[in-house]
Parts: C-alpha cells; structure tokens; sequence
C-alpha cells in the first residue's frame, strides 16, 4: 500500500475498519482491530481534510458502537480514542448516534445522495437501539424522500425498507410493516445477481453488430493496399551515384598523427610516475626506519613496567608485614635499587629521544570529568610535602573530548601552581558549566605573573622553572597545542579555548574549555499485553419435529409444503407462535428429506444459528441437492415475518437474512454468465482482427519504402556510416571506446570500396589499442603503486610523529616520581604513605601513557613478504657461497634491509663474510663475521642491554623480535659471539618455504 496517495491510503484503511476483511482471532479481537483502523482513517481524514472520508470513518466507528456489548468492550479498551471522537460529552449510550448524526452532516456537506442516505439508516440503527422508534422511523423516512435520486440504488433502498419494516413492528404498525416488507421483497427481485449479466449481455450484442461493421470497412481498406502494393512491386530501382571516396580517408591520417602524439604523451606520463614512485619510496623506506626506532624506544618504555610492579609489591609487602627490621632495610634497598635502575632506564630514553613536534592523535569520547579529578587527587601528596592544600571540587560535568590529553592537560597546570605557589598556599581545580561548554580551571594563590609575561604565556617559555624542579617548561605551550588541535577537528570543537589570569603577589588561574559530551541512557521498555475475554455463541434452538397426525403415506416435501402453507395462513390469522411452530415442523421434514438423500449429511436448517456459518438451504444450493427451494423461501420469509410481530428481533434477523441470500442464489439465470463469456470472448477476437487489419493498412508506408526507396537511398546512407565512423574517430575518446563505437555500426552489407576503408580505420584502432592498453596498464599499476606507497608513507609519519610526542610526554610526566620516591626511601617508615601514594599515582600515569603510544603502534602493520638472502645483504657483505643467497626469509624486506645496513655501520672493515645455515625448515641463521668489532664475552653478553651505545643493536632486536611474532616463530633472535677473529652475529630469521 503506497501512503504517497493519501486517498488511496483512507480507502484502504477503511474497507479494513468496514468489516469483511479481518477474520482472524474473535468476534471481539476482530472488532478492535477493525476499531483501530477506523481510528487511523478519521484521524488521517481530519488532519488531510478528507471529509468524505472523515463522514465514512464515523459512520463505521458509529456501526461498531451500536450494540452495547460491543460498544462496552470497546469503550473499557479505548479510553483515548473514546475521549479523542466523543467532542460533544455524551453518554456511552448515545455515543454511537452522535457519530452518526456527525457523519450525516459531513456526508451533506459532501452532496453525496446515497452515503447521505446510509448514514441516516445508520443514525435509525443507533435510535432503533435505545428504542427510539419514532426517531428511528424518521430518519429512515428521511433517507428515501430528501432525495429521489436514491431510488437508483434498489440495494440501498432495500435495505431501508427492510430496515423500516422492522421499526413498524416495533411500534406495532403492522400495516406499515407489512408494506414496507413486500417492497423490500419486490425490490429482491430487481437487485438479483444475473441482473447485472442481462444488462451486459445486451451491450455486448451491441457492440457486436459494430464490430461486424468495422470489419466490413477495413477488408475494403486492404483491398485498397493490395493494390498499391502490386503497383510498388513494378516501379523501378535507381543506382545510386558514386562519389569519390578519397576524403572518407583524410580523417584516419589525421587521427594517427594526433594518435602518436597520445602514446608519446603516456610514454612521458609513466616515466613521471615512476620517478616519484621511486622518491615516495625512499621516503618510506625512511620512515620505516624511524618507526622501528620509536618501537624500538617503546619496547624500552615497557621494560619499566615489572619493575614499578616489583616496587609496588614491595611497598605493599612493607605496609602490611612488619617483619624484622633487617628484611624491612632489605625490602628499602631493594626499593632503592629498582628506583636506580628505573632512572637508569629513563637517562637512556631521555639521551635516545629527540623532541620532535608531531600531531596528536586524538580519541574524542564522552566522559565524565570526575574521573580525571579522581586520578588527579592522587597526587595530592606532592603538595602536601611543601606545605600546599590541593582542593578538587566534585563535579558531574561530561566533556567530549580526549582523556588521556585532558589529564595531561590538568596535570601541567596542577604541577605548574605548585611549583610557583609558596608554602601555605591554595591550589584549586574545578569545572563550570556553560550553554555551550565546560569551562575548567586550575587556581593558585601563588607569586602571580607579569603582565608582559602573561601576554606570551602560551607562545613561549616564560616562566623560570624552580630549581628544586626538573621540569621542562613546554607545558603549557603543548597545552596550546591540543587546544589548536581540537579546534581543527571539527566544528564542534569551535567552542575551546585556553586561557589564563594573574595579579601579582594574588595568584593565577589557569583555565581551557572543552565541548559538552552526552550519556546516553538506554531505557528498556516493557510492552504488556492484555488478552481479551471470549464469549461463546449460544446453544443452537432445537427442531421441533412433532408431526403427529400426518398422513405417512406422503413424501417429505409434500408434507414440509403442506407446513409452509399452514404457517403462511397462520400469519395472516395473527396466530405468529403457531406459524413459528408449523415452521419448525416443516424445516423437520426437509430434513429429514435431505437425510435421506444425504445419509452423512451434516448440514441441517435450524430455526436460529450462527450468522458466520454457511446456512444450511444455501449449502444445499451449492451442493445441487434436489429439494424444493421454493418451500424454504416461503417458510423463511413466513418465519421472518411472524419473529417480527412476535419482536423476536435476532430470529427475524436470521431468517431474513437467510431468505434474502438464497433468494438471490436460487433466482440467478445460471446459462448467463456462460453467453456473457462467450459474447465476450467473440468481442475480443473481433477486436483482435480489426487490430491487425488496420495495422495491415498501415504497412503500406514501410513497405513502400521497402520496395522503392530502400535501395535508393541505401548507398547514401553507407557513406554516411563511414562519415560516423570518421567522426568516432576524430572524437576525444579513448582508443577502446571508439573501437566500440564503429563495431557498432554494421558494416556487413557494405560495398568493397568501403568495407576496404572501414578495415583500414579498424587495423589502425587495433594497433593503437594494444600500444595504450600496454601504456596505460603500465601507468595504472604504477599509480596504484604510488598511492599505497604515498598511504603507507602518510601513515608511518603520522605515527612517527604522534609516538614521538607520546614518547617525549611519556619522559617529561614521569621522570620526576622515581626521583621523589628514591629521596623518600631513605626516610623509611616515616615516608612510608607518602612512598605509596606516589608510587601508586606514579604506575597509573605510567600505564596510561604508555598504553596511549602502544595503541599507535597497533595502527602501522608491517608489509610482510618472501625475499631471498641475497637481495638482504648490504653492499660491503659477502655471501661465502653463492648458492646461499636463494635461500629466502619472509619479513619486511626494508626492515630487514635495515638491519643488514645497521650491522654493516657498525665493522669498519671493507668485507663482512656471511653463512648462511637451515636450521629446520621454519628457520635460517645468517652469521656475519665482523672482524673490525673486537669485544669482549661480556660485552658480547650486554651488546643488546639498553644503553645509547647499544641503540643501533636495540633496533635490530627489535627488527628480528617483530619477525618471530608476526609469524608466531619464537626462536628468531639475534646475539653476538667473541671468536679469535672478531665478533660474530648470529640471527635466526623465519624461513620461507621453496616456491
């Protein structure tokens, strides 16, 4: 259903709503969905302005209202669109009139006659149930007179009439009732179902004799073309004249100049491609070597993390052990000792590490600021040590934005009001909500700044850093870095800003701003369902089938006819009780007389049943049972009418309906729709020939042309071809396109002269194709080369940078707390608290940081492949057999050409010797003799210890260790030998296996 049309959606919501279409579920169950879609269609009526829609929809609703039970159900299970359509307030009771008195007034203002007229008998429904008969005679009296047009919908009319009947039964007019009843029995007639094939029937006939006459006048046509044809066929053909044909071959020598000037053009285009392929290369390459360097660093960074864990156990063994004073002077040493070999770790990061400025990886996320203050407070110890209060406002404010650089942030202002705040002081750190951002600000009661100072405050070092501190002093200028980072984001960062303010001899305040984040709360919604209650059809009323006193000797129909009569002059007596009798008894012997044809039979006629179920009498109609259809028309219209006197109004409503649809089906011409169908079916065959009679005549234009013209004009229109095809050829497409173009162009059926011609331009698009699909694959594949070259390139120095940054924070956050806790241990118990708080701030900072620059390393995946030992090698190396260099390794071929170079800087002799040696089919160890490095056994041992001597040995370990853990090879590795002839490097490389 397409809700595009709104009208076509209100019908369909209608017809729904009307009743007929839903079956499934109960009486009630069907009622409220057909309730429901009512509703849809008056409210989408009302909103579009549809009010004949608006009209139908009350109407329907006013139907389903009627009968209390119903509308009592539907009322308790519809508050809101009970609420919603009752605007005038009245009583249940009279809610369904009210609806229908509305839609009549709608359906007035509409001017339709006949949906006047049914909402007027719906409104006599509704006053018929509150037994307001004289309200209910009116308006039904009201929907035959106000207009007279209505008398052309018999149905309708019927309808009312039989409605009408009833109400004068009700009010006891039985003269009424009975007029109004034989009308409606009249009109029965004229509303049978074969009436509508009668009137089809005769049309057709019509149509027929017209058809006949059409045929007549177009045979007459194609006689006419018969003739022009024999005419056509002896006209004469005309040769066509032949023009020279040496200009249809000036445009194919002007396309192989411009052709060559083309490839010429690609040949130069490949050439630059290749160059800067070969420069983005090297770029890589470069880049790939700082990369390994940073992960070198990294995997340093890492190391320190057992021994801030082995520190940590050993404050917390000393917090809750007492132990002796002997193990607890071991347990400080140890301390001590595991803080020296930290700083040793962090002397050699910081000689290895050269600041360089990068871009910032931003991981923007909603948090909630209270997190980042709880890491904060643990370093409220540090102030304590000189005298500081550390004040940290709780706050429920949610930023968006990165947090591992709005700690950093925090951080750096926090350790900068410490250092410049003197002892006593107050340094406060809060957040303030805005319309459109998080304001948050770190405050001191420090020496305060310079004006001039406070200008360039975040442009330059300006503050003199404390000499009891090692800071570095680029704080706040990193700070304005995120900040400007954010900003270029996107607009939703427009919003950030950082600031400061300062009174000298007051203290300063510090604040940057962050845009609002969201929580997203996802609430779970429970749907409840409520059953709806089921009611059962009451039990079926018994036949009585006491007959006494019959005479046996008759037929069962004649007796059931001998009862028909019988109830009928019982009705005219009055005596309405008896006809129901005298009816049960003859429904008895038609029974009985269907048994006997039907031993199994299950369909019985009763005096009253289930409106949902198929009557029985109509059953037998469509089974062609042999009974007296006749006598059960009678004695259901004799029921009817005596149920009416009696205001026995659901026997009345069972039997009439049950007279009415078996009066319709019995009465319908059965040979009728067979004679429609066949008239029909002549019409359309009819139909057909006049079809192709006329396009007969028409064909008389083509092939004029096919028999005259053709020929003609055919050689003219090959030159034209050929002029297209030149034409193709001068256009801006690529070789291929053309081709595609011509083959297009069918040149099966033209003369030599130029089919010779076509060939030529054909041979000449071939050899040019083969020239720049060669070129242009060659230029394609070099290009694709270059973008992932140019991808990779961008990649690695966008890690490199941000791990250079994450690296120097990394050292400048961290490198003042091992310093803090080795002073501290020498103090012992009486720093014991402090000792763990710093420590335990120390680790927490620690793993954030160093877990923000592993996250970048993950990003960059090495290109792993197969290479051949001898393509590894750097220039001064020298395999001992040259068999040994087809032996190949899998790994990244710049990385391992790196190493090779690396190894190669570090012998200042002018030939390296290397074996090569299979270990197992998954390993080969390549040794390299290196006869200028003269070390000892124990230098051999600490060659790959971190120190900055070791650096380039470092980052071959790395290069070798990444090798054995992409492909899952643990025994790759790289360690050096002391022999008599200098150093030896063994490293085992992952094998591949033989192509």
């Amino acid at each position: 259903m397409a809700r595009d049309d709104t009208a076509q959606y209100l019908n369909y919501l209608y017809n729904v709503g009307a009743g007929g279409v839903l079956s499934k579920g109960t009486q009630q169950e069907v009622s409220q969905q057909e309730f429901e879609y009512l509703m849809r269609c008056f409210m989408a009526a009302q909103q579009h302005g549809y009010i004949y829609w608006q009209a139908n929809s009350l109407q329907g609703l006013s139907e389903h209202l009627i009968i209390p039970e119903m509308r009592d159900k539907l009322i308790e299970d519809n508050h809101a669109s009970i609420r919603f359509i009752n605007t005038d307030n009245v009583s249940d009771s009279l809610l369904a009139g009210n609806l229908a008195e509305r839609a009549a007034d709608l359906f007035i203002r509409y001017g339709d006659v006949y949906q006047i007229a049914g909402a007027f008998r719906t409104l006599a429904s509704c006053y018929w149930q509150i037994n307001n008969y004289p309200s209910a005679i009116i308006c039904l009296q009201d929907a035959l007179e106000k207009n007279k047009a209505i008398n052309q919908a018999p149905d309708l009319v019927a309808s009312i009439r039989e409605q009408l009947s009833v109400v004068y039964a009700a009010v006891n007019d039985k003269q009424g009732s009975d007029f109004n009843r034989n009308i409606y029995l009249d009109l029965q007639e004229q509303t049978r179902q074969d009436r509508y094939l009668e009137s089809r029937a005769g049309i057709l006939e019509s149509t027929s004799q017209q058809l006949n006459l059409m045929i007549v006048a177009v045979l007459l046509m194609i006689a006419l073309v018969l003739g022009l044809l024999l005419l056509f066929h002896y006209l004469k053909k005309r040769n066509p004249n032949g023009n020279s044909l040496d200009d249809l071959l000036l445009p194919l020598k002007e396309w192989q100049v411009r052709n060559e000037k083309e490839l010429d053009d690609l040949e130069e285009e490949y050439q630059e491609v290749q160059e800067a392929s070969y420069i983005t290369h090297t770029n890589v390459v470069k880049n790939k070597k700082r990369n390994i360097e940073k992960r070198a660093k990294l995997f340093l960074v890492n190391t320190l993390n057992p021994l801030i864990d082995r520190m940590i156990h050993e404050i917390n063994q000393l917090k809750t052990n007492n132990g002796t004073e002997a193990l607890r002077n071991e347990r400080y040493a140890y301390i001590a000792e595991l803080t020296d070999d930290i700083n040793k770790y962090n002397n050699v990061l910081t000689q290895w590490i050269q600041l360089q400025q990068g871009e910032l990886s931003l991981h923007i996320e909603s948090f909630s600021l209270q997190q980042v203050f709880d890491v904060v407070a643990k370093s409220r110890k540090a102030f304590e040590l000189k005298g500081i209060t550390l004040n940290i406002e709780p706050t429920q404010n949610i930023v968006k934005a990165d947090r591992v650089l709005t700690l950093f942030m925090i951080n750096t202002l926090a350790e900068n009001a410490r250092k410049f705040t003197p002892e006593g002081g107050t340094v406060s750190i809060s957040s303030k909500e805005e319309t459109d951002f998080i304001e948050i600000s770190v405050e001191d009661t420090g020496i305060g700044i310079e004006p001039e100072a406070l200008h360039h405050i975040f442009d330059r070092k300006v503050i003199v850093d404390n000499k009891e501190t090692n800071s570095h002093g680029f704080g706040l200028m990193n700070c304005n870095g995120i900040i400007n980072k954010y900003k270029k984001v996107s607009k939703l960062f427009a919003v950030c800003s950082i600031g400061a303010e300062s009174r000298l001899g007051k203290g300063s305040r510090f604040y940057f701003r962050l845009p609002k984040g969201i929580v997203r709360i996802l609430a779970l919604l429970c749907l409840l369902s409520t059953s709806l209650l089921s009611y059962a059809n009451k039990p079926d009323t018994p036949v009585n089938a006491n007959a006494n006193g019959q005479n046996s000797s008759l037929r069962e129909l004649d007796i059931a006819n001998m009862y028909a009569d019988s109830a009928y002059f019982s009705n005219i007596k009055g005596d309405y009780k008896r006809t129901l009798d005298f009816a049960d008894t003859c429904r008895y012997y038609l029974n009985k007389y269907y048994l006997r044809l039907n031993p199994n039979g299950r369909h019985l006629m009763k005096r009253i049943a289930d409106d949902n179920i198929t009557p029985a009498e109509v059953q037998w109609l469509y089974d062609d049972v042999p009974t007296n259809f006749s006598i059960i028309l009678d004695i259901r219209n004799e029921s009817a009418v005596a149920a009416l006197a009696l205001h026995d109004w659901a026997l009345y409503r069972y039997n009439n309906n049950v007279y009415t649809l078996l009066f319709k089906e019995n009465s319908a011409d059965k040979n009728l729709g067979e004679y429609c169908r066949m008239m029909q079916r002549s019409e359309s065959n009819k139909n057909v020939a006049i079809v192709l009679l006329i396009l007969l005549l028409l064909s008389i234009f083509p092939l004029y042309y096919f028999m005259y013209y053709r020929q003609r004009f055919r050689f003219q229109s090959y030159v034209e071809n050929i002029r297209q095809i030149n034409a193709i050829l001068l256009s801006n497409g690529t070789p291929v396109e053309k081709q595609k173009a011509i083959s297009a162009i069918a040149t099966n059926k033209f003369p030599e002269s130029l089919k010779e011609i076509t060939k030529k331009i054909n041979e000449a698009l071939k050899k040019s194709i083969e020239s720049y699909n060669t070129s242009s694959t060659n230029i394609e594949l070099a290009q694709d080369e270059l973008r992932r070259m140019e991808f990779e390139n961008n990649k690695l120095h966008v890690s490199n940078n941000i791990l250079d940054n994450c690296l120097s924070t990394l050292k400048h956050e961290t490198m003042y707390y091992p310093s803090r806790i080795s002073q501290l241990v020498s103090e012992k118990d009486a720093e014991l608290e402090t000792i763990d708080q710093l420590s335990v701030y120390y680790k927490e900072l620690y793993s954030m940081l160093s877990m923000q620059a592993m996250h970048q390393v993950s990003v960059i995946k090495p290109s792993y492949g197969r290479i051949e030992v001898g393509k590894l090698l750097a220039k001064n190396m020298e395999l001992s057999s040259p068999e040994m260099g087809k032996f190949a390794v899998l790994g990244d071929a710049d990385l391992l050409k790196y190493l090779f170079e690396l190894l190669q800087k570090q012998d200042a002799s002018e030939r390296i010797k290397v074996d090569v040696e299979s270990l197992s089919p998954e390993y080969l160890t390549l040794h390299l003799y290196m006869s200028q490095l003269q070390l000892s056994d124990e230098a051999c041992a600490n060659l790959f210890v971190p120190s900055i001597e070791h650096a380039p040995y470092m980052i071959c370990r790395q290069i070798v260790r990444e090798n054995g853990e992409f492909f899952n090879r643990h025994r790759c590795g790289i360690v050096a030998h002391n022999t008599d002839k200098g150093t030896t490097l063994s490293i085992t490389l992952s094998r591949a296996k033989k192509e």
